[in-house]
């Protein structure tokens, strides 16, 4: 009988809870893009387009899309139904060429939800800046996680917004990227300097370390095998705070000086390879985490994932050029 009553006090706990959260919420992510704003609009409108820039379309190319007859018009629709990605419907409710579009989405699976969406266009200076917004209300249920939501959809769009870039200004940066699958790595060898810190410090060591210890290993003879890589064994999603080892991967028999030797990287990850500049990891690695819980795999925290580089970015005309391969550890 005392536990009923303790379940029952808790289930009420929880439900009076749930009671005064509101489940509301608002996501509103701009961009400027180089492009004229009568382009930007009718790009968007025309549904057609969106498998090229969508942040979740991505995720399952092969996806079943369904178009209306009017689907760049007032009315128009199409409807996804993926594996993966879920299910739903997305309608065009109101157009106001060239500065509005607004339209109802409604998703049928995993969950049921209906949210509005719209985007807006200004004009600045010959470019158009774009905002993107959602407004949606949790179920009673899940009204706990709208704050959550709204922050994985801010990301969504961030990563929606600068592919789009890419679509309608050929001068942008703006990152490509697949998901490759399943991969092993044999653990290698490697000189490395280890760092604690932000974001920000972090690419400024990367900046000034890279090319030390490139030059460390030539001083000594030493023989490069590989490409040079971060391996990440702390990552503060909040804060973005990392512990990390920057490493390039040598033959043993090298005087370590400064630095530290080390045997890193080995076991079970999933591949993604990114082509585009570096502002867009933190994007590529949100999506790929994404990406491995709709395949249902584990992400394994007790071992590091990684970045592998593979061209020098002083090397290349644009940072659209750049490469770089990320490891993401599964069990």
């Amino acid at each position: 009988m005392l536990y009923i009553i303790i379940l029952g006090v808790l289930i009420g706990g929880c439900l009076l809870y749930l009671a005064s959260l509101d489940g509301v919420y608002e996501v509103r992510r701009k961009k400027l893009i180089n492009v004229d704003i009568g382009t930007a609009f009718d790009k968007i409108r025309d549904f057609k387009t969106w498998a090229e820039w969508s942040p979740w379309l991505m995720h399952e190319p092969n996806t079943k899309l369904e178009f209306s007859d009017n689907c760049s018009e007032e009315g128009g629709y199409y409807t996804w139904d993926g594996n993966l990605i879920g299910a739903g419907k997305l309608v065009h409710v109101n157009l106001e060429r060239p500065h509005r579009i607004e339209q109802g989405i409604g998703f049928t699976r995993p969950f049921k939800a209906i949210c509005q969406v719209i985007f807006e266009f200004t004009e600045k200076n010959g470019q158009t800046e774009i905002a993107w917004v959602m407004r949606g209300k949790m179920p009673f249920i899940f009204r706990f996680m709208a704050a959550k939501t709204a922050d994985m959809i801010s990301k969504d769009y961030d990563l929606g917004l600068a592919m789009l870039a890419g679509q309608l200004d050929s001068n942008a940066e703006y990152p490509v990227f697949h998901f490759e699958g399943e991969s092993s790595l044999e653990p290698v060898y490697s000189l490395c300097k280890a760092f604690e810190g932000n974001q920000q410090a972090m690419e400024t060591a990367m900046k000034g370390e890279f090319p030390k210890m490139t030059s460390h290993i030539a001083h000594h003879n030493g023989l490069i095998t590989g490409k040079p890589f971060t391996v990440y064994h702390k990552v503060d999603t909040k804060t973005m705070d990392f512990v990390c080892d920057m490493a390039i991967p040598i033959e043993e028999g090298i005087d370590a000086g400064e630095y530290q030797l080390k045997t890193l990287g080995g076991g079970r990850f999933y591949k993604i390879r990114l082509k585009g500049g570096y502002q867009f990891l933190e994007l590529v690695w949100y999506a790929a985490l994404a990406h491995i819980g709709m395949l249902k795999l584990q992400y394994d925290t007790t071992r590091p994932s990684l970045e592998v580089y593979e061209n020098n970015p002083n090397e290349v005309s644009t940072n659209n050029e750049i490469l770089t391969t990320i490891y993401v550890a599964i069990k």
